[in-house]
């Protein structure tokens, strides 16, 4: 069965919203193989080797056939349709997992750019890492009732 990787740093700080998190985590499980790995914020006050760490503690985690999403700001951007297909089309004929990265509140490190396939942004606009956490959940399960024809995204 095909697996979706979505490596995040740090926890969610509100209990509404880990439970929100539960919620979606759930819902997407029905399907697909869905696994949530979320590591820890490293404590430093460079930013820079803030995001060289996290980095490559996500490197580590990275199978050499993954299919690599970035979720940044500067990628491309997709509506729900687009994105749904897309996704459909990676789980159907990509031979590896798919991974989701999302960086801490310092971003990704350049160290993960020669891994990365797609840079994916959900808008120009900056959200809060605990609110995207949530958006992305929401966007990826509304990917998965578009593909199965579930009225929930219309």
């Amino acid at each position: 069965m095909k697996k979706i990787v979505i490596v995040s740093v740090g926890d969610l700080k509100f209990k509404e919203l880990k439970e929100l998190e539960k919620k979606y985590i759930k819902k997407i499980s029905h399907f697909i193989k869905l696994e949530t790995v979320n590591l820890k914020d490293v404590a430093v006050r460079d930013e820079e080797i803030k995001k060289k760490k996290e980095g490559q503690m996500m490197l580590n985690l990275l199978e050499k056939r993954d299919f690599v999403i970035a979720c940044d700001e500067k990628g491309k951007q997709m509506d729900s349709l687009t994105f749904s297909r897309f996704l459909s089309e990676k789980l159907s004929y990509h031979p590896g997992r798919i991974v989701f990265l999302i960086g801490g509140h310092s971003g990704l490190s350049s160290l993960l750019n020669d891994r990365i396939n797609l840079k994916l942004s959900f808008s120009h606009m900056t959200f809060a890492h605990d609110i995207f956490r949530i958006l992305f959940l929401e966007q990826l399960y509304r990917a998965f009732t578009i593909m199965k024809g579930i009225t929930y995204h219309r």
